[in-house]
């Protein structure tokens, strides 16, 4: 099938692998990337267990436009039953493995089972190899990256840390590690580390040279051209190759929507020390994933290392842990990768345990040291504690939800999270479509499926009219649409170039006709499995969709939204516009019609009958 390699289904606990054609039912209905992923999910739900049990299935895919002569075609999508939530998670990282996966003939892998002793995976010339990883178990990230890399050459290779191989609930991926010329990137949400170190997984190594066939090269080849133009012609480009995310940083913190200390404050005094232009000016070198006209890889030195920062790292390891000083959190961002562990739900419970001690709720005794707002070193002597699961470090790798239901004392209100999965960097209390977008996503409150915020600015923050709701399931639809196609998102977010590219790109691999509405109603098909899969997994509803209690009850302090938090009625009234929208129930449930208009008649019967 031109535009489609082919899928690996390995089983770890016997070393067997099986590569099989991909079917047409698969690749028309859920494209590529999260879409396989929350379809083969779905499919073996009853089979699963919990995150970390051998019975969980992680799905690494790539889509249709990765490795392909397409800017931005590198995205790869991790994906299981989330260690961290309990549901479907998933974690979307650039770099070139995606690229280099499909230049192999591989799509996909499906692995299943736990191997009795530490492997990795092999992927070449059409062909996926269980191999020994003896010696890399205990490694740091860095360190096997390494020492795969003396082994295989040019290749590339998703590691985990020991964060992961200890079962930290929200350890990382991490992509390339340290090359100039590639970025190095993380699959950073709802503990995909922890997934491959259950399954004693320690690295996926890709190594592909081949082309993809594509059905129309000409075709493809002018959308191309339109795409370089758009992007090139942007007034916005320059400052982007500048800043990269970086500018956001100065953005958010002038809207009043950068979070400080566990998000009780939106504003920052200093940003202008670690801000977008602070890293211009000390930065090495920028980097970009495979095929990319917009490198966002932006890398400066941290010791005898290097560390590529983003607005989220800066925004939950500084301000968000009351730090200012760039070094400071460049060398907090940097043990994160190094050791494998998400950044932001490391700075979301990182901060938790500083307001815990702010208010009297921890102390010296139960945590083994005196923890403040602003102090670096605490911040490292944490990240260390919870990659290897030490002290209170070991209550702190289970993630903000479960270690506010074990320390108690009214500490819940402020576990800043939705669903278990810690809030990104934006905070929301004047921002009711930046909340929606957050008490509703698939995976818990991550800014990547619905990046509404700007649309609060555009037509007041103090709306909460059914608009908005339109909105975000709106961006719910075309955002993980580009990690389904296998896309990074940028060209459309930052520059504004055609979305309607996309399904140009996408009809020209593949040889058949899709316009971008037909495309948005796969990735709906998509977002309504992942919903039907969070209530069979956890009974998920309305009661979940919902946000930390401060939201509610905590007005922002001071600045030109002091005052502001969100209305529980009014966004109750803006939830159920939601659900209405979206041919839910009133329990947030889909329903069986909406279920069979979308096609997903197995999802229907297993969640009625």
């Amino acid at each position: 099938m031109l535009g489609y390699g082919k899928i690996a289904y390995v089983d770890l606990t016997d070393k067997q692998v099986e590569v099989m054609d991909v079917d047409e039912e698969l690749a028309f209905k859920y494209i590529g990337g999260r879409g396989w992923a929350a379809y083969i999910i779905f499919k073996s739900l009853d089979q699963i267990i919990h995150g970390t049990h051998p019975s969980n299935v992680l799905v690494v895919a790539t889509g249709p436009l990765d490795g392909t002569i397409f800017k931005g075609g590198s995205k790869t999508t991790f994906a299981a039953i989330s260690p961290l939530t309990g549901i479907y998670g998933d974690s979307i990282v650039g770099g070139h493995l995606g690229s280099m996966m499909r230049g192999a003939g591989i799509d996909a892998l499906v692995i299943r089972g736990a191997s009795q002793e530490p492997c990795y995976l092999l992927v070449e010339d059409g062909r996926v190899e269980v191999e020994s990883a003896e010696g890399l178990w205990g490694l740091h990230s860095r360190d096997a990256d390494r020492k795969l890399r003396e082994v295989h050459g040019d290749c590339s290779i998703a590691t985990i840390g020991i964060a992961g191989e200890k079962l930290v609930s929200f350890a990382c991926i991490n992509v390339d590690w340290d090359l100039k010329l590639r970025r190095h990137a993380q699959a950073g949400r709802t503990g995909m580390g922890a997934v491959m170190g259950s399954k004693r997984l320690k690295a996926i190594v890709a190594k592909g040279g081949g082309e993809v066939e594509v059905a129309d090269p000409e075709r493809l080849a002018e959308v191309v051209e339109r795409l370089r133009d758009q992007i090139a012609g942007s007034t916005l480009y320059e400052k982007w190759e500048k800043y990269g995310t970086m500018s956001v940083i100065e953005w958010s913190n002038k809207a009043e929507a950068l979070p400080t200390k566990n998000f009780q404050y939106t504003r920052f005094d200093g940003v202008e020390r670690f801000g977008g232009d602070a890293v211009h000016r000390v930065e090495e070198y920028t980097s970009g994933c495979a095929n990319c006209m917009m490198p966002c890889g932006h890398t400066i030195s941290v010791g005898d290392g290097h560390v590529t920062v983003d607005y989220e790292n800066f925004a939950m390891l500084g301000p968000n842990l009351g730090l200012g000083d760039l070094e400071a959190i460049a060398k907090a961002n940097y043990l994160c990768d190094y050791y494998g562990l998400d950044t932001i739900s490391t700075g979301s419970v990182i901060a938790f345990v500083m307001e815990c001690f702010q208010r009297g709720i921890l102390d010296e005794e139960r945590v083994g040291f005196e923890v403040r707002w602003g102090d670096a070193e605490t911040v490292y002597r944490l990240i260390k504690l919870i990659a290897e699961r030490k002290g209170f470090g070991n209550l702190m790798a289970l993630g903000v939800r479960e270690l506010s239901r074990y320390i108690g004392r009214g500490s819940e209100r402020f576990a800043m999270h939705v669903k278990g999965l810690e809030i990104s960097a934006y905070d929301h209390r004047a921002a009711p479509a930046m909340a929606l977008s957050y008490a509703t996503c698939d995976i818990g409150a991550h800014h990547n499926r619905s990046w509404a915020i700007t649309y609060d600015l555009e037509v007041g923050r103090d709306n909460y009219g059914e608009d908005k709701a339109r909105r975000v399931i709106y961006l719910q639809h075309l955002r993980p649409l580009f990690d389904m196609l296998g896309v990074c998102r940028f060209p459309w977010v930052e520059l504004k170039v055609d979305p309607n590219l996309y399904a140009e790109a996408y009809s020209a691999v593949v040889g058949r006709e899709f316009s971008l509405d037909d495309l948005l109603l796969c990735s709906e098909r998509v977002w309504n499995l992942t919903r039907v899969i969070a209530i069979l997994k956890k009974g998920i509803d309305v009661e979940d969709d919902t946000l930390p209690a401060r939201d509610f009850e905590d007005p922002i302090p001071d600045g030109e939204t002091k005052g502001s938090r969100i209305d529980r009625e009014r966004f109750m009234e803006l939830l159920r516009s939601y659900y209405r929208l979206r041919g839910w129930d009133e329990r947030g449930w889909p329903t069986r019609e909406k279920l069979l208009e979308l096609g997903l008649e197995e999802a229907a019967e297993k969640l009625y009958g």
